[in-house]
């Protein structure tokens, strides 16, 4: 009975290190495929959604200014 125990602990114990193993080379798989993906996207001119955010809020900014020096000119000329 004691060595079936052991047999057992010793089964659980190989099965958890293959699963740690396995979800660490899942992990560096996933990795190295989201890496690819995005220096294949980059070649071709695609940018991240982040940069993309980044860029709107930009453009943003300046719609507002450009809109308020508008108004400031009219609001001279009428004077």
């Amino acid at each position: 009975m004691r060595e079936k125990n052991l047999l057992h602990k010793d089964i659980k114990s190989v099965a958890s290190g293959f699963l740690s193993t396995f979800s660490g080379i899942k992990s560096e798989i996933d990795r190295l495929i989201k890496s690819k993906i995005e220096r294949i996207l980059s070649s071709k001119g695609f940018v991240s959604r982040e940069d993309f955010h980044a860029l709107e809020d930009r453009v943003e900014k300046l719609e507002t200014e450009i809109i308020f020096k508008k108004i400031k000119k009219q609001t001279k000329k009428s004077h």
